[in-house]
């Protein structure tokens, strides 16, 4: 079973191949033991077979009557029902004579080569070198039985009358019906149990995945929350008739809960700072812009006073340009520290094509060539500036790690709710515990590397991960995995 199939698939297949590999390995043995009991009582059969026909002889025996004793051979051949009687004898062992009888369909070749070893003295033909002895035939043969390939079994007994021994009994019977039967039995037992079988191990499988389905869905909205916001199992996925399922959804849906208020919380703890900041920054710039109106204003004044002399004019212009100046320095100072985001936009198929611009340049200088495999829409919903920033960094810096003729490859995709970007290089490789702290985000700010710990920071931003594989010597390769975020991120 393919390790590549999600657990949600694999465990029900197992179940039901286990269910039905159980089922059938039952049955068979079943059947073994059956055919087993069969085989003993087809014995049994030829057995009570004997014990009708030596009650049929022992009148005629007893009276040492052979025509009798041939007449009741041949009436026992007429009545057959399932199994057939293809031979029948009687060895007087008195004086060695022979009564038999025989059906008409069964060659005597056939019938000779079918004798067992033990029955060859008692039935060969006269004149051959097995042929009956006077002293053979006084000897009386235990109960024997023997079964033959093609489904025909011999069966004798000594014909015994108190403590007076007369001869031996014998029968060749063709059971074939029987074993035919069987056979069709077995058959049909075969294809019932498959039938069982697969329907256990269908119903099986459904059951399976019955009692997987709660924890498939806790794991599918842990996913989504991985992603980004948690958001509770609704109520008709609730199962009622398992308590433990039910408890464990509750419990997610109450840390999704608590998820909303914490965010809430934060929201408005954010919204509390945003009004704070925004109250020191209006008493910052209220404060700041007040002196050098004050200055600006008594300048005003002064030129209007005294606009007619020379030095009192120069002196109010230039305390003009000064307070016009520290306004100027106040502005500035504010705009760099509360300066407005540019707005959010979903990446563009052009926002590759120009980082390739960007770094063709810098490629083409160090003999270092740039492939870009893009399979994306006109656009995709992430943020087109930040990704721009990430991508710009690992690409810069794959290319000054890259040897001359070597190859930096980009390609981005989208894999379900993400968008897939990964960057390979040809170069030295990373150290294996900076790529460590590159992935969970633990870098140090001084570590080597261009922009790594923008990189970091963005991807952050994002709400993205970072996998990297490198090997000192081979070549690293980064993948990014972006979630799609259809509009601007609060």
């Amino acid at each position: 079973m393919g390790s590549n199939w999600p657990v949600a698939l694999r465990l029900p297949l197992a179940a039901a191949l286990m269910i039905f590999v159980a089922a059938v390995l039952s049955t068979q043995v079943a059947i073994h033991v059956m055919g087993r009991q069969a085989d003993r009582q087809m014995e049994t059969l030829g057995r009570v077979y004997l014990d009708g026909l030596s009650a049929a002889l022992l009148p005629a025996v007893r009276a040492g009557d052979r025509a009798a004793t041939e007449a009741a051979l041949h009436q026992a051949l007429a009545f057959h029902d399932g199994v057939l009687d293809l031979r029948l004898a009687f060895v007087d062992a008195r004086d060695g004579s022979r009564a038999e009888a025989r059906r008409a369909h069964a060659g005597e070749a056939v019938q000779q080569q079918a004798v067992p070893e033990a029955l060859r003295p008692l039935l060969a033909e006269p004149g051959t070198a097995s042929a009956s002895t006077p002293g053979a035939a006084q000897q009386l043969l235990a109960d024997g039985l023997v079964r033959l390939p093609d489904h025909s079994l011999w069966v004798w007994r000594p014909l015994v009358d108190g403590a007076t021994g007369y001869g031996t009994v014998i029968a060749h019977l063709d059971v074939s019906v029987l074993a035919a039967q069987r056979r069709w039995l077995r058959g049909l037992l075969l294809l019932s149990d498959l039938l069982f079988s697969g329907a256990c191990a269908v119903a099986g499988y459904f059951m399976v995945r019955r009692v997987q389905r709660p924890v498939a869905t806790v794991a599918h909205h842990l996913y989504e929350a991985a992603l980004g916001k948690p958001r509770p199992i609704p109520a008709h996925d609730i199962p009622g008739d398992d308590p433990q399922a039910e408890r464990m959804m509750h419990a997610f849906n109450a840390m999704a809960y608590a998820g909303d208020e914490r965010e809430a919380l934060l929201g408005h703890l954010a919204e509390q700072q945003r009004e704070a900041d925004l109250g020191r920054l209006t008493a910052t710039v209220a404060h700041e812009v007040r002196n050098p109106l004050g200055g600006m204003r008594t300048a005003l004044s002064t030129l209007r006073r005294f606009g007619d002399r020379e030095q009192a004019r120069a002196e109010a212009v230039d305390f003009l340009e000064r307070g016009v100046g520290a306004l100027e320095e106040v502005v500035n100072a504010t705009l760099e520290n509360y300066r407005t985001r540019p707005h959010w936009r979903p990446l563009a198929r052009q926002d590759l094509e120009d980082l390739r611009l960007l770094v063709e340049a810098d490629g083409r200088s160090r003999g270092v060539q740039l492939a870009l495999a893009v399979d994306l829409p006109d656009t995709v919903p992430v943020a087109a500036l930040e990704v721009r920033q990430v991508l710009l960094n690992l690409l810069l810096n794959a290319v000054r790690a890259s040897s001359p003729g070597s190859r930096v490859e980009l390609a981005a995709a989208l894999q379900g709710p993400e968008l897939r970007v990964t960057v390979r290089d040809q170069g030295s490789g990373l150290d294996r515990s900076l790529a460590r702290d590159i992935e969970r985000g633990t870098l140090a700010p001084d570590a080597p590397g261009i922009g790594v710990a923008v990189v970091i920071r963005l991807v952050e931003r994002l709400q993205g991960r970072v996998a990297i594989e490198s090997e000192p010597g081979s070549g690293t390769c980064i993948t990014l995995r972006l979630p799609l975020q259809p509009t601007a991120p609060a």
